[in-house]
């Protein structure tokens, strides 16, 4: 029987499940994880140490590496951490450096998650054979090299926020990695799918994943299959996603926020000396978040050995003062809005906190006052997103929704710049019935050949858009400033599709009926309205997340 296997890629820390027939098991690979003192999971830190190109080490023992790393954080070396990140976004730019090499974001995904699938498939292979000899361990080891018996089935999470490329960036390294069966799934919708709670009666449950890079919620509706009471296995469940949201925002951002603190009573050399204070945050951060710690203050280690100190409350004024608690409810209240006509804050059933960050002091007693301390679940802040991507991955059905706006891209003449035309709106379901959005297109005089560029319209830490209604009823958004460069993802440019005869008037010439399929790739059929015939038949255009 085939095993399905889970990783959640953490910014800060990965974890790693697998599906064992009935429920679903966090895999301790001991050589690579650090036990979290409190709740002692094993997390695998998201750190890769390049020994050359192409080999490296990960986790703990990557680690440990950095000691003998130069201080200075802002040069490119051998150590990578947090590429999640710009694997989402640019996955070409370097995040590593051996000598002269620079290493891409996707290479070190990629070795990453090679290096975590190989130990994973020596896990399950040493639980079926303790016994075996060092020759047959090292055969084994062959055998993964050359894409032999490795993890074929794989469930990887997703940010909330994260864009359509992520998912095939993933995807691809999977593929690579020899991983046949490979799907995806949002991280609070894992979420609530792996905390163990009672999914056998309908419920609508709200997911605050709040991690070390990314802030995302989620209201998920479960409907079992098998009737109320009745205890059904994953793959007669199903779950539909109803409103979503996410910011990039998380640990690392408090990190930031303790860095600025540690600069700001320096008396000099601020910026030469913020990457050992950056080093140190994540550290000050969780012992000032430490509830059971008995000293009131921690403190950031200065080289000659000077001390800044910072107290408990301190860090939590800055907290307030940053804005932490605002955010996180200002967020709430957008999230609630996107599925208000659906439900209101009273359906609400149980709200589950996922992830580091809401171990933050406040945290949890902000959701208790918005929502009752006994709708408010905590016990899972780790373990709950891997353990429900494996029970995803085990049949458990989710119907999502598109995340993002799509818009087609087209020219202000007035303005002189881009503009995009909203073609999608985000939180709609799918699939879609057929023709559900209809737009038509004139093209110019001579006009030889029409392009449909697509676009990936994502909010870039903002909670709404200023779109503008047109005179037709088509919504369009007219970015300012950096708004397009950190909202804007083009997709494609458009196929060039052949106009003959060319255009000529001002007349629409094509009607273009779109859909969004099963498999969330949206459709087109293209209709010559001169010449009366379709150019192009469902066709798919590009895959939406």
């Amino acid at each position: 029987m085939e095993t399905h296997w889970a990783i959640d890629l953490g910014t800060t820390n990965t974890l790693i499940a697998k599906w064992v027939g009935t429920h679903a098991s966090i895999v301790a690979l001991d050589q690579l994880v650090e036990y979290e003192p409190a709740w002692q999971t094993p997390l695998i830190p998201s750190a890769i140490y390049f020994q050359e190109r192409g080999r490296a080490i990960i986790g703990r023992p990557a680690l440990a590496a950095r000691e003998f790393l130069p201080n200075d954080m802002n040069l490119l070396g051998p150590l990578a951490r947090s590429f999640k990140k710009t694997l989402a976004r640019e996955s070409q730019k370097g995040v590593a450096q051996i000598g002269t090499d620079v290493i891409s974001a996707r290479e070190c995904a990629q070795v990453f998650l090679k290096e975590l699938l190989g130990t994973a498939g020596e896990y399950q292979r040493e639980r079926a054979d303790p016994n075996r000899t060092r020759m047959q361990r090292l055969t084994a080891a062959l055998r993964w090299w050359r894409k032999e018996g490795q993890v074929t089935d794989l469930t990887m999470t997703v940010p909330v926020e994260s864009y359509e490329p992520y998912r095939a960036e993933l995807g691809g390294i999977a593929r690579r990695l020899g991983v046949r069966n490979f799907r995806t799934i949002d991280e609070p919708v894992a979420a609530a799918l792996g905390y163990g709670v009672d999914l056998t009666e309908q419920k609508h449950i709200f997911v605050v994943d709040f991690g070390g890079g990314t802030l995302d919620l989620a209201i998920v509706r479960t409907h079992p299959m098998g009737g109320s009471g009745t205890r059904s296995s994953a793959h007669q469940n199903r779950a539909t996603l109803l409103a979503a949201r996410g910011l990039n925002y998380g640990g690392e951002t408090v990190d930031g926020w303790l860095a600025d603190f540690a600069c700001e009573r320096l008396s000099a050399h601020q910026e030469k000396l913020r990457p050992a204070m950056q080093a140190q945050a994540e550290a000050i951060k969780k012992d000032l978040a430490n509830k059971g710690n008995v000293a009131d203050s921690s403190y950031f280690l200065l080289q000659g050995g000077g001390r800044i100190e910072m107290t408990r409350s301190e860090f939590l004024e800055m907290l307030d003062t940053r804005g932490l608690y605002k955010t996180l409810e200002t967020l709430t209240e957008a999230t609630l809005d996107d599925c208000k006509h659906e439900i209101s804050e009273l359906d609400i059933d149980a709200i589950l906190l996922v992830g580091g960050s809401t171990l933050l002091p406040g945290v949890r007693e902000l959701f208790e006052g918005l929502f009752g301390a006994q709708r408010v679940h905590y016990w899972e802040p780790f373990e709950a997103v891997v353990k429900g991507a494996a029970v995803f991955g085990a049949g458990f059905s989710v119907d999502q929704i598109i995340h993002h706006d799509y818009a087609v891209r087209v020219y202000s003449d007035s303005q002189q710049r881009p503009e995009y035309e909203r073609l999608v709106k985000r939180n709609t379901g799918y699939p879609t019935p057929n023709g559900f959005e209809t737009r038509y297109y004139a093209v110019t005089e001579g006009q030889q050949t029409f392009r449909l560029p697509i676009c990936e319209v994502g909010y870039g830490g903002r909670l709404s858009l200023p779109w503008n209604k047109r005179m037709n009823g088509n919504e369009y958004w007219l970015p300012s400033g950096a708004e397009e460069g950190e909202c804007v993802v083009t997709l494609n440019e458009g196929d060039a599709l052949r106009l003959a005869p060319p255009g000529s008037g001002a007349q629409a010439r094509l009607r273009i009926d779109f859909t969004i399929d099963a498999d969330r790739f949206l459709c087109a059929t293209i209709h010559d309205l001169l010449k009366q015939r379709d150019l192009k038949t469902e066709d798919r255009v590009v895959m939406l997340r």
